[in-house]
């Protein structure tokens, strides 16, 4: 991915990501600075993929203010775990028909929150396996009524 060294943000968010045992974490910084980067090698080196049945579990969450940048993640942490072989990416925005009603197999889910919460209600995945729960963007999610509650209720 032509990484030279890490960005400012990555070089002090990335000691505090990876620390055992894990820690909240609030990093702001321009577009364009690594953050999804950041945030993907902590995920990518948090999952549990030992067993098939593990890796279809939700293990991770996160979620964007709009499907635009739902996919675009989904995009970045399938290339940086290109490797991984067992781990799957799910994302859930709110266009994809396709989906609805199947059930989710995979370690990590993006999308956007109304659609996380709506899939979690209708049981199409179980949320009791995540330990990552990523709100990227939160400030845009704050500021867009609806997204703050969605937002709050996948978390819990």
């Amino acid at each position: 991915m032509n990484f030279r060294k890490p960005s400012k943000v990555q070089e002090k968010t990335l000691p505090l990501l990876m620390m055992d045992p894990p820690r909240n974490l609030i990093g702001q910084s321009q577009s364009g600075t690594g953050k999804t980067a950041a945030f993907t090698l902590n995920i990518l080196s948090r999952l549990d993929l030992d067993t098939p049945q593990a890796a279809a579990t939700p293990q991770t969450i996160v979620l964007a203010p709009n499907r635009e940048l739902a996919r675009q993640i989904s995009g970045v942490i399938e290339v940086m775990g290109a490797y991984l072989t067992s781990m799957k990416v799910e994302v859930a925005v709110p266009a994809d028909i396709a989906s609805k009603g199947r059930k989710v197999e995979a370690s990590v889910v993006v999308g956007t929150p109304g659609t996380v919460v709506d899939m979690i209600r209708r049981r199409v995945f179980d949320p009791r396996g995540v330990k990552i729960l990523v709100l990227d963007e939160a400030d845009n999610m704050l500021d867009q009524g609806g997204l703050t509650d969605q937002s709050i209720r996948v978390k819990r």
